[in-house]
């Protein structure tokens, strides 16, 4: 077992970034268009997307006119955005030490990258130095009743048994409390605070397909799931297929993933 959060979570990632491209990316890219209302005009702005993944936002991003630069811990998913959009840079760097000068974006986002990080606070400082005056950083974060996260969880403590040597990891929902997003944009120095939850959903032909968005999509849950014994893992797939089809309407699962939108400027006096 990987002895660190930081290490399963690298490890994590760097097998899946075609796996991620293929199973989350068509619902993480439902937010890009309200991460763009939440920077306004784009048109020569420089703009730096942390923790960039596969790269779509960083896509739409210079599709809107800005000039922008994505970064990433995992060498794999900077390979594939890469490929995705070979125009753009992109270059493998730590969320929590950006290698970029301050005072050198006008924006920043971060979609869904803060979950995955081991000092998120540290993170967040970093968007801010390196955000020039009045500029804005926003992030994303599954709101709390993310009926995904909901079903994979009752199944685990319905059928699964706790396991004692995962890495220690920080609260996967702290950030889904649009209060301690405020809480700690402010003591980070940002003001113009704003929060939103707005709507995503997750759509499939084929209930099973849940299981293949699970592990390929996400690291944290996938490894709580490995580690069970193979009888009580079979148990808990089960339980998340009846979940799933439980979930189908005129021959479609449709599964909600509410999404926390936050933002914030930095002031002009910084």
């Amino acid at each position: 077992m990987t002895t660190s959060f930081r290490e399963a979570e690298l490890a994590g990632w760097s097998t899946r970034s075609a796996s991620y491209d293929q199973h989350l990316s068509p619902i993480t890219n439902q937010v890009i268009a309200p991460i763009i209302a939440a920077l306004g005009p784009l048109d020569g702005r420089r703009v730096l997307d942390v923790c960039c993944g596969p790269g779509h936002l960083a896509g739409s991003l210079a599709a809107e006119g800005a000039a922008v630069e994505g970064v990433d811990f995992a060498a794999s998913m900077i390979a594939k955005a890469g490929e995705n959009y070979p125009r753009l840079t992109f270059q493998v760097g730590d969320a929590e030490a950006l290698p970029h000068a301050s005072d050198t974006f006008d924006h920043v986002v971060c979609a869904f990258g803060v979950m995955h990080l081991r000092r998120p606070e540290s993170a967040i400082a970093e968007a801010f130095r390196v955000l020039r005056p009045k500029g804005r950083f926003v992030f994303t974060q599954w709101g709390k009743d993310d009926e995904v996260l909901n079903i994979v969880l009752s199944a685990i403590a319905d059928h699964g048994t706790p396991i004692s040597d995962l890495p220690d990891a920080p609260p996967p929902l702290r950030f889904s409390d649009p209060r301690e997003c405020r809480r700690v944009l402010e003591a980070s120095g940002f003001t113009e605070v704003r929060d939103d939850l707005i709507e995503t959903t997750w759509t499939n032909e084929r209930p099973k397909a849940l299981l293949d968005l699970i592990y390929g999509g996400a690291v944290r849950v996938a490894m709580m799931l490995e580690a069970q014994e193979p009888a009580r893992r079979a148990r808990i797939h089960d339980a998340i297929l009846g979940a799933a089809k439980a979930h189908v309407f005129d021959g479609t699962v449709v599964i909600r993933r509410p999404v926390v939108v936050v933002s914030g400027t930095k002031p002009s006096s910084a």
